[in-house]
């Protein structure tokens, strides 16, 4: 009977060792998959940062250029011919896209200044890229 009750102690021994093989391969599987994880939502965070920097960036160059277009309205409101916030207002309003708000700076500076050909030559460029627009 010891014969049986030897070869009943080793299977049970052997069963352990491969059930411990077992939890232990489970384990290192799940904390490596845990990990794999963590470490590509960390990568995703990192690439959709920078996508949102760019937006606000964009945003805040837009609020920019409207906050510099009405410090120039201000100014002319007290200075109607003051020449350096006319052309800055052309300038801002160019590059905000609003070209028929710059015709009407521009028409003010050929008005005041007529015998400057630049202002009458930009003045004619935006008149031709609106035509074109259209």
């Amino acid at each position: 009977m010891q014969g049986t009750e030897k070869e009943y102690m080793e299977a049970r021994q052997q069963r352990s060792k491969i059930l411990k093989k077992i939890m232990s391969l489970v384990g290192c599987i799940s904390f490596g998959g845990t990990a794999l994880f963590g470490i590509a939502n960390m990568f995703k965070s990192g690439l959709q940062q920078p996508q949102q920097l760019e937006t606000s960036a964009v945003v805040s160059v837009e609020e920019q250029l409207q906050k510099t277009a009405r410090g120039y309205e201000i100014v002319l409101e007290r200075e109607p011919e003051n020449v350096t916030a006319l052309e800055g207002l052309v300038r801002v309003r160019l590059e905000m896209g609003d070209r028929k708000g710059a015709i009407a700076s521009l028409e003010k500076l050929v008005e005041f200044y007529p015998e400057r050909e630049d202002y009458k030559v930009v003045l004619e460029q935006v008149k031709v890229k609106i035509k074109d627009s259209n």
